[in-house]
């Protein structure tokens, strides 16, 4: 893809643009952020074509389309400057997917964006993140960040049987890229499973503690697809969501509760992120250090009343952010950025002149 164009001639007449998504990376984690509410577009009547890798650019990218691509990451600054010449040479316009603050990737991940000098996010026509906390954090590569809030899908009805007295307690571990905060909570974790012969820890992925807890008393799954994590999740009573306090952390999103809340299960989380989703600890229990996360989850597995009571408001609190209830506004989101896309190209150029240059 190469050469230069200025977004112009003759508007291209419809109720709204066609969407190329580019997925990077595939897997379970982009279940939510990119195949269902791109998808539900789809079934809405949207011209939308998901790409998986491996990509071909020349095949992907339709001229006159809004091209979402998530997580690239380029070999050089050169060979991105390639890529975004060859968009604009479509007419389309580039909206760069970014649901993660970059200090978060693994160090091999880091030291590539480090090299093209984060050349995705400083050369497209704007961002598209997960939550307000991430865009502010990236308005130091790109002034346009626009926020594309994960929304919750599917939402089963409320279920409270699982949390009747006496029944064994199934507590679900599955975050992901959360390796040192899991490994704090192992000698809490240790305890626990020496004093209650009825507990299982149901694990989902890596989590930092393979070989150093009992393996009969955990029960150990593969990274799943979404699907099947949902189904696990739902068979536990509760969920533990340790995230340590800092500036890169609080740019994550509430999924994890929201998925919890969706499948009646009651959660221990924090400190950071979650304090205000929990709503003054009516929507679960909020932990004021990683450390207190078991503690307070023994509490609340010893309180099949409370869980009941965190549950049923937290389901109630999760109606508001179900995908289907967010689709109207990111279908206007697209249109208004495609009305804007000329204005959007223009400032483009003016950071990066270069990109004129065959």
């Amino acid at each position: 893809m190469a050469g230069s164009a200025r977004l112009s001639g003759a508007p291209v007449v419809q109720p709204h643009p066609p969407i190329d998504v580019l997925v990077n990376a595939v897997g379970s984690w982009a279940t939510v952020r990119v195949q269902q509410p791109f998808e539900a577009l789809q079934c809405g009547g949207w011209d939308v074509r998901i790409h998986e890798p491996p990509l071909d650019l020349n095949r992907a990218i339709r001229r006159h389309s809004l091209v979402i691509w998530q997580r690239p990451v380029p070999e050089s600054w050169a060979a991105w400057r390639h890529i975004v010449q060859g968009i604009r040479r479509r007419q389309s316009l580039l909206l760069l997917e970014w649901d993660d603050h970059p200090q978060l990737f693994p160090p091999e991940v880091q030291q590539r964006l480090q090299t093209c000098d984060h050349a995705q996010l400083r050369m497209a026509h704007a961002l598209h993140c997960s939550c307000p906390a991430l865009a502010r954090a990236l308005n130091s590569f790109h002034r346009h960040a626009l926020v594309v809030e994960n929304g919750i899908a599917p939402l089963p009805p409320l279920r409270l049987d699982k949390h009747q007295p006496q029944q064994p307690s199934r507590v679900f571990l599955g975050n992901l890229n959360r390796l040192e905060e899991h490994r704090l909570l192992l000698p809490a974790l240790q305890r626990w499973l020496v004093e209650d012969p009825q507990l299982t820890l149901v694990c989902a992925g890596t989590t930092g503690l393979e070989g150093l807890l009992p393996h009969n008393r955990i029960e150990q799954h593969p990274l799943l697809a979404y699907g099947a994590y949902r189904q696990l999740l739902a068979s536990c009573q509760l969920a533990l969501l340790p995230l340590q306090r800092g500036a890169a952390q609080a740019c994550k999103t509430p999924i994890k509760w929201l998925e919890a809340a969706a499948e009646s299960t009651a959660v221990v989380a924090g400190p950071e992120l979650y304090g205000p989703w929990l709503a003054g600890q009516r929507n679960g229990l909020w932990a004021s250090s990683v450390e207190q996360v078991v503690p307070l989850a023994r509490q609340l597995a010893g309180d099949p009343g409370l869980r009941q009571q965190l549950v049923r408001s937290a389901h109630r609190a999760a109606q508001d952010h179900a995908l289907e209830q967010q689709l109207a506004w990111r279908e206007e989101l697209y249109r208004h950025i495609w009305r804007l896309r000329h204005a959007l190209d223009r400032q483009l150029l003016e950071r990066w002149p270069e990109l004129e240059q065959p």
